[in-house]
């Protein structure tokens, strides 16, 4: 990358680097995940700047920010678990702290 075209990408995300992790965060909901997504994208930006055009750099930043969230939610150690149901009767003999009172 050109020296202009590195110094036009670094104006970009330091402008831009809030409203994207804003964005991300109404995505994923969680603001350490939305960093993450934000710097994801601005990787992939980084790599595809010189073919993005600038007239439409932002709807490209936010179409590729939707796109590594969808991603990021497709990675099977994402999917939530089923813990199955928590009983509704507490059970004193699973207290530890009970349990060694009885011996």
């Amino acid at each position: 990358m050109r020296a202009e075209q590195e110094r036009a990408f670094r104006e970009f995300a330091g402008e831009r680097a809030l409203w994207l992790r804003r964005s991300a965060y109404l995505l994923c909901g969680d603001w350490h995940l939305a960093e993450d997504l934000v710097q994801t994208t601005l990787l992939k930006l980084y790599r595809a700047w010189r073919r993005v055009d600038m007239s439409t750099v932002d709807a490209y930043a936010r179409r590729s920010l939707l796109r590594v969230w969808l991603d990021e939610r497709r990675r099977p150690w994402r999917r939530a678990e089923s813990r199955g149901e928590v009983p509704e009767v507490v059970d004193s003999a699973a207290d530890p702290s009970e349990v060694g009172r009885r011996a």
